[in-house]
């Protein structure tokens, strides 16, 4: 009986995680004429949201011990640059380039944690400088960016992409609920002070945290240099651009976590932004317009997640109160 109800909870909370992205499709589905509605259509969406929500499990990994990591962006572009002409030079197609591809970008994240480490500065505050650090060296090694055919861009193709998006929630799952560096991860985010005086050593955990994450990074810059094919060199921050859609997918995702497991979360959340932007697309709505309505949407559900606690605390004095009053 009690795993019944269980299941029944379980299943419940699945739903209202399902919410935001079933009722975003069915909202823009009357609103465009079924337009967005076809199968095409969802297949598009779902494979623009592949690429996105690798990035969001490299960012959730930093973002779970409060850090917000702005150099990822540029860690991607630095890494699938020089990678992806090192694969090309040695000849060694698509397991060259995911090889040295995701190899630079653990070589980038570590340095990134070890400098966090050592200047105990603030990580975005450092995360920006190294952004424009990141950004200046694929350009000075290959001015010309980098130029890929077509018989290496299978990864970022229906089906191949969401067989890699599986292997990355499969292993994003693994790490962040049956490891010790999992739970480590939360108990720093919730409280470090805490955390440090039972003994776990933040600055090995965060360290960690870079570096894990620069291999989700590393991944998700493969498939963004597969489905380019043609990727430049950029500057002045324009490498932000690159992870924007894993940014904003990673706070509904945070905010959908209290209905389901984070890695299917942040599935949703990405998806929930494609389908947005997509929409918008459909209706024929301007860039700007789009901008405004998608940092609109995401204030509606940031004020949500804040204030979650104190409506809840509201239920529980109302509850109180009413046992107060009967028993009285």
């Amino acid at each position: 009986m009690k795993q019944q109800s269980r299941v029944l909870r379980e299943a419940i909370r699945f739903l209202k995680a399902c919410i935001i992205p079933v009722g975003m499709w069915v909202l823009f589905a009357v609103i465009t004429g079924g337009r967005t509605a076809t199968q095409r259509m969802l297949i598009n969406t779902l494979r623009q949201s592949v690429m996105p929500s690798i990035v969001c499990y490299g960012l959730i990994l930093n973002m779970s011990v409060g850090m917000l990591n702005f150099s990822g962006g540029a860690m991607m572009l630095l890494a699938g640059i020089i990678g992806g002409n090192l694969a090309k030079i040695t000849n060694t197609g698509i397991p060259g380039m995911l090889v040295f591809i995701i190899a630079i970008s653990v070589a980038v994240g570590l340095l990134t944690g070890v400098l966090y480490n050592l200047l105990r500065v603030p990580c975005i505050v450092l995360t920006i400088g190294l952004m424009l650090v990141w950004e200046a060296v694929p350009k000075v090694i290959y001015p010309n960016g980098l130029n890929i055919k077509a018989k290496m861009a299978l990864l970022a193709r229906n089906p191949h992409c969401f067989y890699v998006l599986i292997i990355c929630l499969i292993v994003f799952y693994v790490i962040y609920n049956l490891t010790a560096f999992g739970h480590n991860l939360r108990a720093i985010g919730n409280n470090q002070g805490i955390a440090n005086s039972v003994g776990l050593d933040s600055d090995k955990i965060k360290l960690k945290s870079f570096v894990l994450g620069a291999v989700f990074m590393g991944v998700a810059a493969v498939l963004y240099m597969s489905e380019r094919g043609e990727v430049r060199n950029m500057q002045t921050m324009g490498s932000i651009s690159i992870m924007m859609d894993g940014f904003m997918g990673m706070f509904i995702a945070m905010f959908l976590s209290k209905y389901c497991d984070m890695s299917i979360a942040v599935v949703f959340g990405t998806f929930s932004m494609k389908m947005l932007t997509n929409g918008f697309v459909a209706m024929g709505i301007s860039s700007t317009m789009r901008d405004v309505t998608q940092g609109f949407f995401l204030l509606v559900l940031l004020v949500i997640s804040a204030n979650s606690g104190l409506l809840e605390k509201r239920r529980a004095d109302k509850k109180f109160a009413e046992e107060c009053r009967k028993t009285a």
